[in-house]
């Protein structure tokens, strides 16, 4: 957060190769066909870089029209995810993860709420390559990590 109380959200792509990955929009009413059956609670408008899959876009960082932004970044060796949706939880594949938040949150704690009932999922699909990564979740007044790994999921409260 910038001195006038403005918060910079920033990554970088940092790969070598291209995924093919463009700018993409999710407008407002979008039907967002989630692998698990995930729904949308109150559909923002969305815009980032990624990729679209069967029609559906998978996003690798994103921010909706409210100012909450979300970016995956590689964390190989140390995440850790379901292979398959669990039982009574809400089950959101690794990769549609990005949007989900996008599309159903408004600030940081309205996500760090919802994850205590939330199953990262990456099966074992050859249609679907698995992500190895961790989450930048910030608003205008803070910001979290999102780390699923063999141990569970950790939120590490991003003070910086």
């Amino acid at each position: 957060i910038d001195a006038e109380g403005n918060m910079v959200f920033g990554r970088n792509l940092d790969w070598s190769f291209s995924y093919g990955e463009s700018i993409l929009v999710t407008p407002r009413g979008f039907s967002c066909d989630y692998t698990y059956g995930g729904t949308d609670k109150h559909p923002a408008a969305v815009i980032g870089v990624g990729v679209e899959m069967n029609g559906m876009p998978m996003y690798f960082d994103c921010a909706n029209e409210n100012g909450l932004a979300i970016a995956g970044l590689n964390f190989p060796g140390y995440a850790s995810f379901a292979s398959e949706p669990e039982q009574g939880r809400v089950n959101i594949l690794t990769g549609e993860f990005p949007l989900w938040v996008a599309r159903n949150f408004n600030t940081v704690d309205e996500v760090e709420q919802a994850l205590a009932n939330v199953t990262l999922v990456s099966p074992d699909d050859p249609k679907r390559p698995k992500s190895f990564l961790h989450w930048l979740i910030g608003d205008a007044k803070r910001s979290i990590v999102v780390e699923q790994m063999a141990d569970g999921m950790h939120i590490h409260h991003d003070d910086i």
